[in-house]
């Protein structure tokens, strides 16, 4: 067997690459949330596949990785990490049991999120990944908007039924990851194995989940290095220690969560990294020099104030305004729906 260095010469294509890349596994699950539902998926060494059937739900990350995902999308949670599904921010989540272990069920098993009318319905799973040799996964973005207008938006609905269900579901899967992979130039350079700088991508890998337990070492880790090293490195070519850099981005990601307005402080000092508000709310009032509940305040007036300006604006605007949107390109289906946190997008072509 050849070793890394003479196999990765010998790529010569991102074909070669991609062919490498592969989903195994048959846990498959439906799960059908109410309104102002949610579930709570613990990590682990898997992918974990969520595509949307109907409805509307909320992803995010315990690294702050966020999305909104509509029907006919699938979104991958490459990293791994403990994540949360809701059909809105304040929702309640439960633990999404069937996706805790490998299982080998022929169908989709079925899980209820809620009491209530159906609000959507999501086909999820949790799979084995094989990468090319080389790559870490940890370097791969948290969330990957899997497909490419591969699929009706009905297919993996309709796969879903009927003996061998799970195995073809597993497959599709493996496509739409390939497809995410192969239209995102930042994967094709990881998955090249293309060198970079180690304290770029340490703060890329900080800047994309901020509520990571860091620590110097881990992060040396990460970036091939070792602790001594790093660390000197880091602090020579920032002017900062690898910590307080980890603390800034955690700040900083708290902050834009709170001027969002859509989310509980618990919530946001978990997905700050913190284990409780309390000590959220401390690091936060010495970092800004004010609570987190009046930043998340002062938001809030900032918009109620902004809001009638902007009406009476575009109702002045008119024609002129609305001949002026015509003649823009088509926006982004995906377009202000994302928050902090590396995510690519790609839509599965309605039927």
């Amino acid at each position: 067997m050849p070793a890394t260095g003479e196999r990765r010469a010998r790529v010569a294509n991102l074909s070669e690459l991609l062919g490498e890349v592969r989903l195994s596994g048959r846990t498959w699950s439906y799960g059908d949330f109410a309104e102002h539902a949610g579930c709570a998926v613990a990590g682990g060494d898997a992918v974990f596949v969520h595509a949307v059937i109907h409805g509307t739900v909320r992803i995010a990350c315990a690294g702050g990785a966020m999305a909104r995902v509509g029907a006919g999308e699938v979104i991958m949670v490459l990293s791994g990490e403990a994540h949360a599904l809701r059909t809105d921010a304040g929702a309640t989540t439960v633990a999404h049991g069937a996706l805790r272990r490998d299982e080998g069920a022929d169908l989709p098993l079925a899980r209820s999120f809620g009491k209530g009318r159906t609000a959507a319905r999501v086909l999820s799973a949790r799979l084995r990944a094989a990468w090319p040799d080389g790559v870490e996964r940890a370097g791969l973005p948290a969330l990957l908007y899997g497909g490419d207008d591969l699929l009706r938006a009905d297919a993996l609905a309709r796969v879903g039924l009927g003996a061998g269900a799970t195995a073809l579901l597993t497959r599709l899967a493996e496509m739409l990851l390939v497809a995410g992979l192969r239209a995102d130039p930042a994967c094709r350079r990881i998955l090249s194995g293309e060198k970079r700088d180690a304290v770029e991508a340490a703060i890329q890998r900080i800047a994309a989940s901020p509520a990571h337990p860091w620590t110097v070492e881990s992060l040396a880790r990460a970036v091939g290095m070792g602790r001594s090293n790093f660390a000197a490195q880091f602090s020579l070519a920032v002017g900062k220690a690898p910590m307080e850099v980890v603390a800034e981005h955690r700040m900083e990601h708290a902050a834009a969560l709170l001027r969002q307005g859509r989310m509980k402080i618990a919530e946001i000092a978990e997905l700050a990294g913190y284990g409780s508000e309390a000590a959220f709310s401390r690091r936060f009032s010495r970092y800004f020099g004010t609570t987190p509940s009046r930043v998340r305040e002062a938001a809030r007036q900032a918009r109620l104030e902004v809001a009638p300006t902007t009406s009476f604006r575009a109702l002045l605007a008119g024609a002129r305004e609305k001949a002026a949107r015509a003649a823009l390109p088509a926006a982004s289906p995906i377009a202000g729906r994302i928050a902090p946190g590396h995510v690519l997008a790609a839509r599965v072509r309605p039927g």
